[in-house]
């Protein structure tokens, strides 16, 4: 049976670690959750923190430091920022049906979208990225987790992260910025909360129906080790 679960607090490590526990526990269905996490560098599995962040503003501002399960680079969540996890049996794993829900989310909002050979979803009229993508195997489940802009502050993005010095030498700090974009711009009725429902629809329309994975099913002492 398909999954369907929303998080309810802000917190990057309690959100990964019930990632976490999704994945250990992933059946035949598939699995849709949406996350945010309040002022947030997440970096990917194999980076270095100092490199890819300016850690110590960060933590200066109440910010916080998170390394996630899978490849990737760097990316700021704030809380106009939208975390989605798919989780399937490895078999049914289909990035362009994945990111199809998505699309099919923006589209309700009259947005048309495109995904590029860079795992990246983009504004199709201006090529702007408003979504990354990374991934995570195992023999039999198959994680692809994203985040979706919607009213991200870009000033902060910029100020935490640190890209690195070849990405500024080709392109520039402004070049960097100006090539993403936040989908609430697009249509004001397009907001985190507008936007959680209409990915509910899209995921029925795509997968089937849903149950939602109610709080009292997890594992709560598991949780806690993670």
């Amino acid at each position: 049976m398909n999954r369907f679960l929303i998080t309810e607090g802000n917190d990057p490590y309690e959100n990964l670690a019930l990632e976490e526990l999704l994945f250990e526990t992933q059946g035949d269905g598939a699995t849709f959750y949406l996350w945010q996490n309040e002022r947030t560098v997440v970096i990917g599995r194999n980076q270095n923190a100092w490199r890819e962040c300016r850690v110590e503003l960060l933590e200066s501002e109440d910010g916080k430091l998170a390394r996630r399960s899978s490849g990737g680079g760097a990316v700021f969540h704030d809380l106009g920022n939208l975390n989605f996890t798919f989780l399937l049996p490895r078999e049914n794993y289909d990035l362009v049906r994945q990111l199809g829900v998505i699309q099919k989310a923006a589209a309700k909002f009259g947005i048309e979208t495109s995904f590029t050979g860079r795992n990246d979803l983009v504004l199709t009229e201006t090529g702007a990225k408003f979504s990354g993508n990374a991934f995570r195997f195992s023999n039999s489940v198959a994680l692809h987790h994203g985040t979706i802009l919607i009213s991200v502050d870009f000033a902060n993005l910029g100020r935490y992260l640190a890209p690195s010095k070849m990405k500024l030498e080709a392109k520039g700090v402004k070049s960097v910025v100006s090539r993403v974009a936040n989908l609430g711009e697009l249509n004001p009725a397009l907001n985190v909360e507008t936007m959680k429902r209409a990915l509910a629809e899209a995921f029925a329309e795509e997968y089937g129906p849903y149950e939602p994975h109610s709080w009292e099913l997890i594992d709560k002492d598991k949780l806690e080790q993670k």
